[in-house]
């Protein structure tokens, strides 16, 4: 799998900045472009918050407004983009380009739609880490993007630690761990160290273990295999632990089923691991 194009969905919000950066870190050692996207909600859906006895004259106050409010939102976005690009030395262009460069565009509608309508035709998706009072859609987004996209997900934090040096990969020896493995191969070959950790308990067979190990070394990566003890903790604090505790920059998770990726999305330890972000998260379902 290559990595060219690289989606970067933008509020006009002060967390931009954090998306942002997160997306150049991860454009800059593959040479991809970055897009940015501005979601401009339609103006009249905030009409029926008003009820059905808005005058004519009220109403067209209230769509002034917020297409006003939309402006704004898209000029800061637009401002940030700017900045960032401008700290990362990438060519700002009109339309996708080969190499390091960026654009800008702008979708009308729901942004959690449009996030993952966008994320279709994009090699990964970036948000920035997630945090409560966010843009009301974001967290939306993320889910949906996820769930629905098919893309992978870099899921930032506020680390400034902002190269993938160290990477390490949660393996139960699922299909969507094998996926996730093959998504992230950009940045593993880049890698410095690559480890590869095992909860123990968990029924991962060794031959599992030594199949991962030899499908990275057929593509350069020498791993290193980490096991770890699930003792009192769920699976998810276990792999969270040891990447920290091993001072990784990165940390690569496969999905679960449907069902099950939604109880894990809503799960305290994973509310927790998307509140705090405390190392950038690469994402698969």
């Amino acid at each position: 799998m290559t990595i060219r194009l690289i989606l970067a969905p933008l509020t006009g919000g002060k967390r931009d900045a954090l998306t942002l950066a997160s997306a150049f870190a991860a454009a800059e050692p593959l040479k991809a472009h970055v897009r940015a996207l501005f979601v401009r909600p339609d103006p009249t859906e905030a009409l029926p918050f008003f009820g059905d006895e808005v005058a004519p004259a009220m109403a067209n106050e209230i769509v002034d407004a917020a297409r006003e409010a939309a402006d704004a939102s898209s000029a800061s976005a637009q401002a940030s983009l700017n900045a960032a690009a401008a700290a990362a030395e990438f060519e700002a262009v009109e339309q996708p380009a080969p190499g390091p460069s960026v654009s800008f565009f702008e979708m009308k509608g729901h942004f959690a739609d449009c996030v993952t309508r966008a994320g279709q035709l994009a090699d990964l998706i970036v948000f920035g880490p997630l945090r409560e009072g966010d843009h009301p859609g974001l967290a939306e987004a993320f889910e949906a993007s996820l769930l629905k996209s098919g893309s992978p997900i870099l899921l930032g934090s506020d680390d400034e630690q902002r190269t993938f040096a160290r990477i390490a990969i949660g393996w139960n020896a699922s299909a969507a761990s094998a996926h996730a493995v093959r998504a992230a191969l950009p940045y593993l070959e880049k890698a410095k160290t690559v480890q590869v950790i095992v909860v123990q308990g968990t029924g991962v067979a060794e031959t599992d273990i030594e199949s991962v190990k030899s499908y990275l070394l057929a593509h350069g990566v020498d791993a290193e295999i980490v096991r770890t003890e699930l003792q009192s903790r769920s699976v998810g604090d276990a792999l969270l632990e040891t990447a920290v505790s091993n001072k990784a920059d990165l940390l690569v998770l496969g999905g679960y089923g449907h069902g099950r990726l939604r109880e894990w999305l809503t799960g305290g330890v994973t509310r927790r691991i998307l509140s705090q972000a405390t190392l950038p998260l690469f994402l698969v379902h």
